[in-house]
């Protein structure tokens, strides 16, 4: 159900693309120089993207300004605090321009939100509350979606590519399961019909869900036990950060993740980014591993990484991470940012090393692209003015050069006074 626009987007893109390849691969480019970091080339066109950013998150602002007049019941904010800040749906789910996502279409599907060199593409869905979208869904029709992998059709039914995943979402509290149903109610209709996947996207069965039971747990003994185990509910039931950081295997395995390395990183989403930012992100080892993890980072590290987009050394931290104040973690409340900071921290070693190939902002578009970031913030922020509610956050990706911008401008589309991209994706 859920998908992205740089959340989560490269976790099983490659392999997919491979399987359909039937042993070809989609190109991942090799930029990255002889220090492993990538020359200075993705970013020189940071200010026309900045700015794009800006005026997308100005344009979203005063959407969201608008609109935004719903007033959502406790249990509908929290639908909405977990698909825009715990799991960034609309980062999938929400379709991409040149210069970011389409606000006017939060929630609508990406009907190529992977694309094959052959055009075989795989959507994902349209959850707005429209006949194209979820409107004549059950409740528990929407669920099976989100956390089993299993969508109705008109002969039955059918497995969810795993790109989606509904494998972690499947530990998922009820109460919040059913939060995110009502949340996605209120989302305002939007007509846009999505085909179906392309044949070399389906899958058997669903993938068999996540074993909690094999989650990393912090030891007794562990000074934050009580915080640390709500950051593990945050992290990898409720939440993604599990799905990032551990490796997919291949298709046909056993489970979609690598099970033995829960959090030890290197999944790589390059292709998403090398004909376009030129960066190669493959998400890190956060294993308390001093050698190859972060075992020196203290809570208060990991909070500003989530919260600033800021790695201890102060460089800044590669997307799709959703981090910062622009992206959706940096929307999280601070007992949440604690709670994961926590988990994180706990989390027992893990040698794998992760060979270092993004630096962010990338080359010299840092400067141009920072300003538009900025621009977009403002603009984004619009929304809370028409609103009384906590729009604000555009200009996401206006920040170092990335396509993108006016995050807050959701708040306009989702007629809720809150800004937000969202969660993951694939179907």
């Amino acid at each position: 159900m859920h998908e992205k626009s740089y959340g989560r987007l490269g976790r099983l893109a490659l392999v997919l693309a491979a399987s359909a390849l039937a042993g070809g691969s989609v190109g991942c480019s090799s930029d990255s120089n002889s220090n492993g970091k990538v020359p200075p080339v993705g970013g020189a066109g940071g200010g026309s993207a900045g700015a794009a950013g800006g005026a997308a998150g100005s344009a979203g602002g005063a959407a969201g300004g608008a609109a935004g007049g719903t007033v959502l019941t406790a249990k509908q904010a929290r639908g909405e605090y977990l698909v825009d800040a715990v799991n960034a749906c609309g980062d999938c789910h929400t379709p991409q321009t040149a210069t970011g996502p389409d606000l006017t279409h939060y929630l609508a599907g990406n009907a190529t939100f992977i694309q094959l060199p052959t055009g075989d593409a795989l959507p994902t869905r349209n959850l707005t509350n429209d006949p194209t979208g979820l409107m004549n869904r059950t409740d528990d029709e929407i669920k099976n979606m989100f956390q089993n992998g299993v969508r109705p059709t008109a002969t039955g039914s059918e497995a969810l590519n795993p790109v989606m995943p509904y494998y972690v979402f499947h530990n998922m509290d009820a109460d919040d399961a059913d939060a995110i149903v009502a949340y996605l109610r209120t989302v305002p209709g939007v007509n846009n019909s999505i085909p179906r996947r392309a044949a070399s996207f389906d899958v058997p069965a669903p993938a068999p869900p996540l074993d909690v039971t094999k989650l990393p747990a912090p030891p007794a003994t562990y000074p934050n036990l009580a915080s640390a185990m709500r950051g593990q509910y945050l992290a990898a039931r409720g939440g993604i950060c599990v799905e990032c950081h551990t490796k997919h295997l291949d298709p046909g395995s056993a489970t979609v993740l690598d099970e033995a390395h829960f959090f030890a990183g290197g999944e790589d989403f390059s292709s998403l980014f090398a004909a376009t930012l030129m960066i190669h992100p493959v998400s890190k080892n956060i294993t308390s591993d001093v050698a190859t993890g972060i075992g020196t980072w203290t809570v208060s590290d990991i909070s500003t990484v989530l919260t600033q987009g800021k790695a201890k050394d102060g460089s800044g931290i590669c997307p799709p991470m959703p981090v910062g104040p622009n992206g959706a973690f940096g929307r999280l409340t601070a007992s949440d940012v604690n709670d994961i900071a926590n988990y994180i921290h706990s989390i027992p070693p893990v040698t794998n090393t992760v060979v270092d190939m993004c630096s962010w902002p990338p080359g010299s578009g840092a400067v141009g692209g920072a300003g538009g970031g900025a621009a977009g913030g403002a603009g984004g922020n619009g929304g809370a003015a028409g609103t009384g509610g906590a729009a604000g956050g555009g200009g996401k990706a206006g920040g170092g050069g990335a396509a993108g911008g006016g995050a807050g401008g959701a708040a306009g589309a989702a007629g809720s006074g809150s800004a937000g991209s969202g969660g993951a994706g694939g179907q």
